[in-house]
């Protein structure tokens, strides 16, 4: 075996390593300035409907200020996305519980204790409708909100 190949073999299976090895993730350190501007990027995103734009901000999200591995800041940012992708066209709490199986997705690796990821997808999803309802059709309808930007 050559040792270009040894090399590559090497760095191929650090390059897994990092990426899948979990990391002692922590829910409670972050930089709240960093954490706010993630966020309201997230909110245009969402609102504009840009997809792409919403993974990278929540990997970027959960990979800085959580401390997760990139694996996992991979598969949260894909669920919570998909979650807020599935959400936003419904019209009714029955439609928007086709969010939950990606809610619980979402949840299921952020849990730094045992705790009901079913529960905490619903009550998650109750509160998106509850906002959704509460909010006058007027102030949802434009993703160029001045409180976004």
């Amino acid at each position: 075996m050559s040792v270009r190949k040894i090399i590559l073999g090497a760095a191929a299976a650090l390059a897994v390593a990092y990426a899948v090895i979990p990391r002692h993730a922590d829910l409670r350190a972050f930089d709240p300035a960093e954490m706010a501007r993630l966020e309201t990027a997230m909110w245009r995103d969402y609102y504009d409907k840009r997809y792409v734009a919403l993974v990278r901000h929540l990997y970027t999200l959960v990979r800085t200020q959580f401390g997760f591995s990139p694996l996992q800041s991979l598969h949260v940012a894909f669920n919570a996305a998909e979650a807020a992708r599935t959400f936003q066209p419904t019209r009714s709490r029955r439609e928007a519980d086709a969010a939950l199986p990606a809610l619980m997705a979402y949840f299921a690796p952020a849990a730094p204790v045992a705790f009901d990821v079913e529960a905490a997808a619903r009550l998650e999803l109750d509160w998106w409708q509850a906002r959704r309802e509460a909010a006058a059709p007027a102030t949802m309808a434009s993703p160029s909100h001045a409180w976004l930007r």
